[in-house]
């Protein structure tokens, strides 16, 4: 914006103007600017000159494409400033919603001197105000509308997004991308924590010789529902059911190791152990996950014309691992 009008008053704005966007094209930009120091947050259509109180809850943003994208989640703020920014505008705790404005780096610099209106909640920057035509200059680190996401195919839509950093963070799925009237880049997002699927173990509940591979084989199961293809998913949730069921049946027959067998197997013994007309439940979601992981080998999808595992398939493999271990009493 400033170019502009200095162009005006020096009296080049024709040639200036074929250096910089004009101010209509600048204005179809949103920009947010995150001051360096005090993490207050501003925001405008020219520039990020509006202070926005109460504060909204802004958090890194990381775009998961595929596995190998967890890594890129930032270690902080200060890590990573040219990354993306989601601020939050509105949660639903039931459905675990989370909406949204997502934000990307505006330039390759990660701090610059904008002149912003005086903030409500700093009394410094209303005295200095007062003699600055209500105006004071602040560092901010400024990002633009994340048009990026755009680019993608479906605008994302489908893919899961980090919030957060690496010591702390949360998965979501993105559902839905909207333009907003003041051109923001608008996400809804459904959390995807395999935390509210899974329920917590209970120790006591479950024989002490088999409790550490039971652990070993929840989480594994856990870690690939968050950082896996769908297809992961379904073979850690086969390994953890067979886990499961053999250190159940352990526990009771008493015996002093778990006899290993395939998850068919397990399906055949449970029913001869019990009768017909007894665990129909739990062997009916034991093989469930069998099929679906059959479907993750080529071979047999080809023979049998199965359809490729997705990832709503995926998700019905992790919920049928959580039904397990309440059939099995195991959880807290």
């Amino acid at each position: 914006m400033w170019t502009y009008r200095r162009a005006k008053v020096s009296g080049k704005s024709e040639y200036l103007e074929k250096q910089y966007p004009s101010i209509e094209e600048q204005t179809k930009v949103s920009r947010l600017g995150i001051d360096i120091n005090t993490g207050l947050v501003y925001e405008g259509r020219a520039g990020p000159t509006h202070p926005v109180w109460p504060t909204p809850p802004v958090c890194n943003a990381t775009l998961i494409e595929m596995p190998s994208d967890m890594q890129k989640v930032p270690r902080s703020f200060a890590s990573d400033p040219f990354g993306w920014v989601f601020v939050e505008t509105s949660f639903d705790f039931g459905p675990r919603v989370r909406r949204g404005r997502l934000y990307q780096n505006f330039s390759n610099t990660n701090r610059e001197m904008v002149r912003v209106e005086a903030h409500p909640a700093l009394h410094s920057d209303l005295i200095k105000a007062a003699n600055n035509g209500w105006n004071v200059s602040k560092e901010l680190t400024v990002y633009i509308e994340a048009t990026d996401l755009l680019l993608r195919q479906n605008r994302g839509v489908g893919l899961r997004m980090v919030l957060g950093q690496a010591d702390a963070c949360s998965i979501w799925k993105i559902v839905q991308v909207e333009r907003s009237l003041g051109s923001d880049v608008l996400l809804v997002l459904r959390a995807e924590s395999a935390l509210g699927v899974l329920p917590e173990l209970d120790p006591t509940r479950i024989h002490p010789p088999g409790f550490a591979a039971v652990k070993s084989a929840y989480d594994r199961a856990l870690d690939a529902a968050y950082r896996e293809l769908p297809t992961s998913v379904v073979d850690q949730c086969r390994n953890a059911a067979v886990v499961f069921v053999s250190r159940w049946m352990q526990q009771q027959e008493g015996a002093e190791s778990p006899t290993e067998k395939d998850l068919g197997a397990w399906v055949k013994a449970l029913q001869n152990r019990f009768g017909d007309k007894e665990m129909v439940a739990l062997r009916s979601t034991l093989e469930i996950i069998s099929r679906l992981h059959s479907r993750g080998k080529d071979n047999e999808r080809h023979k049998m014309s199965l359809r490729t595992v997705e990832e709503d398939d995926a998700g019905l493999a992790v919920q049928a691992l959580g039904f397990i271990l309440r059939e099995l009493g195991w959880v807290a």
